[in-house]
C-alpha cells in the first residue's frame, strides 16, 4: 500500500513538472529522446488525451468510420497464386510516407506535424518505459514515460469498422499508424510488393508493443514533429499558478498580480486577438463558437490552454 501511494505521488509530481508547448495549434510533449522528436499529447481528430480522435487508412488523408479493401483508395484488385497465397493488389505510394502527400498528420495539422517513422517507434518502445495498462479519467490506455520522465497517454481507441462490423477486440485494443511499410511475403517466401501491411503501435491488455496492421484498416494517429527538420518554432509554456477561464464574453485571468498580455489563436495556430488584460478581465469581440488557444504572459511566466467559447 505504501509503495502504491509513493508511486502515485511521484506520478503526480512528474505530471506537474512537464514542459509542454504548442506547434500549429496542437500540444506536444518533449520526452527527452535522442532524435529530438516531440510527440503530440492527443490523437489527430481529438482535443484531449482521453478522446479517441479519428480513424484513417494508411496513406489516406481523410478520416472514415467504415473500412474495407474495396473502399481503400489505393486498392487495385486481388491476386492469388497456389504457391504464394492470395493478397490485395495495391497502388505503390512508397515504403515510407512520413511527411509526404499521403501523410494524414501532415495533411490535417500541417506545421511540420507528420506520422512517426521507424526510428521514432523504436525510441518509444526501447528508450521509454511504462507501467502497463492503466485507466485515467475512466479511459483505458498506457502512459509512456520518456528518459526525462515526461510522458504521453495513449488511449485504447479500438478500430474503425471493417466491412460494417466492429472488430472483436474493439473494446480492449487499439493501434496507431506509423508512416512505414511492413514487409509482406507469400507462402513461398517471395515478397508481396507493395506490401498489404504497415508498421503500427499496439495498445492492448498486456500494455504497449510494436505491431503491423493491414493498410486498409482504420487506425488512430498520434502525430510527431521534429523542429530541427521542420523549421518550426515551438510555443513553449509552463503550467503555473495563472488560471484562465471564459465567462460572460470575457477571458478571466487570475493567479498573478502582474500586468498581462493575452493572445488568442484558433486551432490552426492563426493569431486572432492580441490584447492587454486589465484587472484580470479581457472582453472579447464576437467569435464563432468553438475551441481556442489562449496564451497569457505576465512578464515572469506564461500559460497557454484550450478554452471553449460558446
Amino acid at each position: 500500500m505504501v509503495c502504491c501511494v509513493l508511486w502515485r505521488l511521484r506520478h503526480l509530481q512528474m505530471n506537474r513538472s512537464h514542459r509542454h508547448g504548442i506547434i500549429g495549434g496542437h500540444e506536444y510533449v518533449d520526452l527527452g529522446l535522442p532524435s529530438g522528436t516531440l510527440w503530440a499529447t492527443y490523437n489527430v481528430g481529438a482535443t484531449s488525451p482521453y478522446e479517441k480522435g479519428q480513424y484513417f487508412a494508411w496513406g489516406e488523408t481523410e478520416p472514415r468510420e467504415d473500412f474495407s479493401w474495396e473502399s481503400y483508395k489505393f486498392f487495385e484488385g486481388y491476386e492469388a497464386d497456389p504457391n504464394k497465397g492470395s493478397w490485395a493488389v495495391l497502388e505503390n505510394i512508397g515504403t515510407d510516407i512520413c511527411g509526404t502527400e499521403y501523410d494524414a498528420a501532415r495533411y490535417q495539422w500541417g506545421n511540420g506535424w507528420r506520422l512517426p517513422n521507424e526510428q521514432e517507434r523504436y525510441e518509444l518502445r526501447m528508450l521509454c518505459w511504462n507501467n502497463g495498462p492503466s485507466e485515467e479519467n475512466g479511459v483505458r490506455g498506457v502512459r509512456i514515460y520518456g528518459p526525462n520522465e515526461h510522458s504521453i497517454f495513449l488511449p485504447v481507441c479500438g478500430f474503425g469498422l471493417w466491412n460494417g462490423e466492429q472488430d472483436p477486440f474493439h473494446n480492449t485494443d487499439g493501434a496507431y499508424w506509423t508512416g512505414v511499410e511492413d514487409p509482406d511475403y507469400g507462402y513461398d517466401g517471395t515478397p508481396i510488393d507493395p506490401s498489404n501491411y504497415a508498421k503500427s503501435l499496439l495498445i492492448d491488455l498486456s500494455g504497449f508493443t510494436s505491431s503491423k496492421s493491414r493498410k486498409a484498416g482504420g487506425l488512430n494517429i498520434r502525430a510527431v514533429v521534429n523542429p530541427k527538420e521542420a523549421g518550426v518554432n515551438p510555443l513553449v509554456y509552463e503550467r503555473n499558478n495563472i488560471a484562465i477561464s471564459f465567462q460572460n464574453g470575457s477571458i478571466i485571468v487570475s493567479g498573478t498580480d502582474n500586468k498581462c498580455t493575452l493572445e488568442l489563436f484558433d486551432l490552426s495556430g492563426r493569431s486572432i486577438i492580441s490584447a492587454t488584460v486589465d484587472n484580470g478581465i479581457c472582453p472579447l469581440p464576437s467569435l464563432s463558437n468553438g475551441i481556442y488557444l489562449i496564451s497569457v504572459t505576465d512578464g515572469a511566466s506564461s500559460k497557454t490552454q484550450k478554452v471553449a467559447i460558446k
